[in-house]
């Protein structure tokens, strides 16, 4: 019972200082988590609708709109006709952003086995699901 609590202190102590370093990361960028999130589904999925966007985040219709205004008055995304894009600077912020996650992959899983990393992909995926199917 003890290392029940232990594991669930030290999984959540891990999951606040990735968020905290995430948000710190990305303010230097300029973005908030919502319009992160945004840009990587963006250019994961070119050519989707804000609608799209809505589903993907759980969010309501105004409040994905709302993020997308924001974006393309950064000159991140451009619309047209519902489409939203990736304009040429949300591409090289994407790229910036994903070479810090793999930077930051790299501290965090550093030390740490392939055989390891496996196991803790495993590991992650049956709790996420274990949270999602209670």
């Amino acid at each position: 019972m003890q290392s029940t609590y232990i594991l669930s202190r030290k999984i959540q102590k891990l999951s606040n200082t990735i968020t905290q370093r995430r948000n710190r990361d990305l303010k230097k960028l300029g973005l908030t988590a919502e319009q992160a999130d945004a840009l990587l589904f963006f250019h994961a999925h070119p050519e989707s609708a804000a609608a799209d966007l809505k589903t993907h985040l759980s969010v309501t219709h105004q409040a994905a709109r709302a993020i997308v205004e924001r974006m393309v008055n950064k000159g991140l995304l451009i619309t047209r006709y519902k489409t939203v894009t990736l304009t040429a600077q949300g591409e090289k912020l994407h790229e910036t952003m994903h070479r810090n996650c793999t930077d930051f992959g790299d501290v965090l899983l550093d030390h740490i086995s392939a055989e390891e990393r496996d196991t803790l992909l495993k590991l992650i995926t049956q709790t996420l699901d274990n949270l999602k199917n209670s």
